[in-house]
């Protein structure tokens, strides 16, 4: 590994060596580089062995380049790198990875490109050479910018929703760009109404390795591991143990498992993880103790479980374990599930989610009791109700409930009600604790007469 190539050079030192670079569109392109800050710079070809990263940002990489910089990992958390500049070739046996597709640094190489895939996302990259890949080139996400002076020469070529240009190019295998009118209709992903997904096209498909490989998200994962992903180039064979850590790492990767890895174990393992792994396992290990199991843990999972392993009795599990109302089948709601969903909700009930019909006094009364009932105006107006008379049987229910019916529906009706029930000698101490928690609204509404007792 020719790393020696490699050094940090100052922003301030780069502008004076490179002024060509500052009128580049991408250069410095959000006006907030510091003159201090660093470009990582080659100013001669680079020859690297394996996976060259541009997510300079993330954790890993940064473990990644104090190993080729031979920086402290604390030295490099210090500082900030804005660029990449190679003045010459770079040529890699691995990939060139930008998975990040928000952003990325600026990157600019003098000459031609070598390597394995070449995978962009945020990143504003400009090479002023050729780019000859040996597996896929790939740019996605709209956030990143890619400029190639050249070819791009590569099996595969994907431009997914991303601002790619290129003087020309030479793809043998299959090529996508939804940015042009010019890609072959075979070539074309397909909705799939079910997932909501685009899937990639048959064309793509026969020729990966893996044919449980759907869309270009989980393709885009295959190239940011740095995988081998045609069929042409002969993967090496990838083992048990190899998709269990994929899978610990992206529990999404249980889908891509082939059949012979699929395990019992290793769909446990991910739906450990999270419920969302469920719709990935094998259809045979869903039963309904394995459904009431994932509901026991966590009332969201309810969401996911198929809609005939779906009973009254796992929706109030769902419920009782911490659920939202609008993820429960309609077919099942009563008042009892709806106010076992709000008691036992992480977050405030939320009467839009509740259809009209259930809509009654008795469940605003709980509503209002549970919580803020902060939708109760526009609640009580839809369905004919009145507010007033909710307030007031929450006040019967007792004198604890003035701190959210005087914090949230503060009027002179409902203050002169709850007067008439507890401003009296066996409830005045916490009267007046009520009465004093929210003086402000006593003055402003002119009920002065309430502080003077």
């Amino acid at each position: 590994m020719h790393n020696s190539v490699l050094r940090l050079v100052t922003i301030k030192e780069v502008k004076a060596q490179y002024p060509f670079l500052i009128d580049h569109e991408g250069f410095d392109y959000f006006d907030e580089w510091n003159d201090d800050d660093f470009f990582i710079v080659a100013n001669e070809d680079v020859i690297f062995d394996g996976n060259f990263y541009l997510d300079l940002y993330e954790e890993k990489e940064k473990k990644w380049l104090s190993n080729i910089l031979n920086l402290p990992l604390k030295e490099i958390d210090l500082i900030r790198i804005e660029g990449i500049l190679i003045n010459g070739n770079f040529s890699t046996n691995g990939s060139i990875i930008n998975a990040e597709g928000d952003y990325g640094p600026y990157v600019y190489i003098g000459g031609n490109v070598d390597c394995q895939s070449l995978l962009l996302g945020g990143s504003y990259v400009e090479i002023n050479g050729n780019v000859k890949a040996n597996e896929v080139v790939m740019t996605s996400y709209n956030h990143g910018n890619f400029k190639c002076s050249g070819i791009i020469d590569s099996p595969v070529f994907i431009v997914e929703d991303h601002y790619t240009t290129f003087t020309d190019r030479k793809n043998d295998l299959f090529y996508y760009n939804d940015k042009t009118d010019e890609v072959d209709p075979k070539n074309e992903c397909t909705y799939d109404e079910d997932s909501g997904e685009d899937i990639i096209s048959v064309e793509l498909r026969k020729h990966l390795d893996n044919p449980l490989i759907e869309t270009f998200e989980e393709l885009k994962r295959e190239l940011e591991f740095g995988e081998l992903i045609l069929k042409q180039n002969n993967p090496p064979a990838k083992t048990y143990e190899y998709w269990r850590d994929r899978v610990l790492s992206n529990y999404r990767d249980l889908k891509l498992v082939p059949k012979e890895f699929k395990t019992e174990e290793l769909c446990n393992l991910a739906l450990n993880i999270t419920y969302h792994a469920l719709p990935f396992i094998d259809q045979n290990l869903i039963t309904p103790e394995f459904c009431d199991k994932l509901v026991s843990k966590d009332g969201f999972a309810i969401q996911v479980i198929p809609d005939e392993f779906i009973t009254k009795e796992l929706c109030f599990k769902a419920a009782e374990n911490g659920t939202a109302l609008r993820l429960i089948p309609s077919a099942y709601y009563s008042e009892e599930l709806i106010l076992s969903v709000f008691k036992n909700g992480k977050h405030q009930p939320d009467i839009n989610d509740v259809p009209s019909e259930f809509i009654t006094k008795s469940l605003l009364v709980e509503y209002v009791k549970l919580g803020k009932g902060l939708w109760l105006d526009k609640a009580c107006k839809e369905n004919g109700i009145d507010k007033v008379e909710v307030l007031k049987r929450v006040i019967d229910s007792g004198i604890q409930y003035l701190d959210t019916v005087f914090g949230n529906h503060f009027s002179a009706e409902v203050v002169d009600y709850a007067a008439s029930i507890y401003n009296n000698e066996e409830n005045k101490p916490e009267w007046n604790n009520y009465v004093q928690k929210y003086k402000v609204k006593f003055e402003r509404l002119g009920l002065n007469g309430y502080l003077e007792n």
